[in-house]
Formats: C-alpha cells, sequence, structure tokens
C-alpha cells in the first residue's frame, strides 16, 4: 500500500514536464476521490458528478503543465481544489433549465468574492483532512476483523465501551484494545498519506 503512493510527487513532475500519459493516470487516480468530494460538496446531484468529474480532469490534464510547483507556498492540491471549484462553478452555470442551480452558482461566486483567499482555503483544508481520514480507514480497513472494525465506529459515534462490547459480542477489554490499535494504525496511515499526497 505505501508503495503506490511514494512516487506521487515524482508521477507529478512527469506528468507535467513531459505530458506523460500512465504518469498522469497514476497521479490522477490518487486525487479523483478528493476531486469527487468537492464536487458533491457544492451540492452538484450524484448524477451530475460524473460529468463535472471528467470535465476537471480534461481542465487538469490541459493546464497541468502550467502548475508552478516550484513557487513558494503552492501546494498540488490548493491548485487542484481551485480547478475543481471552478469548472464545477462553470457546470452550474450552464444549467440553465435549473433554476436553482443558477442560484447556487452566483451564491459561490459571491462567497468567493467576499470571502477572503485564507477562508477559503481552510474550508478546502477541512474537505482535504476529512478525505485523508476516510482514505485512511479505507487503507487499514483489511488489517482488522469486522467485529473490531464495528466496534471502533460505535465508539466513534459515542457509545460506551461496555454497551459496544454487548452490541458487539466481546468482553469490554476487547472493545478497548479493538479502540486503541485501530487509532494507532489510522494515525500511521494518516500520517503517511499526508507525507505521501499533500505536497
Amino acid at each position: 500500500m505505501k508503495d503506490d503512493y511514494s512516487t506521487s510527487y515524482t508521477l507529478l513532475n512527469r506528468a507535467c514536464a513531459d505530458n506523460d500519459a500512465k504518469a498522469w493516470e497514476e497521479l490522477i487516480s490518487f486525487y479523483k476521490q478528493y476531486i469527487y468530494v468537492i464536487i458533491r460538496s457544492m451540492n452538484i446531484a450524484k448524477s451530475d458528478a460524473e460529468d463535472v468529474q471528467q470535465q476537471v480532469l480534461v481542465q487538469l490534464w490541459k493546464y497541468l503543465p502550467t502548475f508552478d510547483k516550484e513557487r513558494e507556498g503552492t501546494k498540488f492540491r490548493y491548485w487542484l481544489s481551485r480547478v475543481t471549484r471552478n469548472q464545477t462553478i462553470n457546470f452550474i452555470r450552464k444549467q440553465k433549465s435549473y433554476e436553482s442551480k443558477l442560484n447556487k452558482a452566483k451564491d459561490f461566486n459571491e462567497v468567493d468574492q467576499e470571502i477572503p483567499i485564507a477562508e477559503i482555503e481552510e474550508r478546502e483544508k477541512k474537505e482535504w483532512e476529512l478525505f485523508i481520514s476516510n482514505k485512511a480507514m479505507e487503507n487499514i480497513r483489511s488489517h482488522f476483523s469486522d467485529k473490531a472494525i464495528e466496534a471502533f465506529s460505535l465508539a466513534r459515534k459515542g457509545m460506551s465501551p461496555n454497551d459496544i462490547s454487548e452490541k458487539v459480542g466481546v468482553s469490554a477489554d476487547s472493545v478497548y484494545k479493538y479502540i486503541s490499535r485501530i487509532k494507532l494504525k489510522l494515525i500511521e496511515e494518516i500520517k503517511y498519506l499526508r507525507e505521501s499526497l499533500d505536497f
């Protein structure tokens, strides 16, 4: 699993410099889900989200060589977020038959013009953190039993270890061990994903 992300920066360099289709496909596979999260967060219906995602990917392919990775403070995911957001707004604008979507596009434009860039980036950072957490959980799931995953999930929802013990059918001591082991693995995976993908 870890090798999957180890060359992501190298892939970015290859995709930017050489228009390398294979590098592009590998690179975008890491971020495709995040792009989808941004699109859906802008109230795009599931039925339209894949179409918007395709439009975003076309724009990313077209403009990737213009991404200045050497510029201080520039992160690929911030640039990716801006391209995704702009393409989503363009999609909403084009849906003239859906008045409510046009209003949402107007609202997004007004928000982006009135809110300082730092606040917009903070919102995107929260979406990124959620994406990384979900991806980390997805990556470590196979390391634990179904009971352990269920116990951890119930603990995150606020259920007490004794209640979890009854529901899952294991001792309270086992519940504590499950939660502790999964937390440690999750923290390790989140750290790894941040180092590998957040550049």
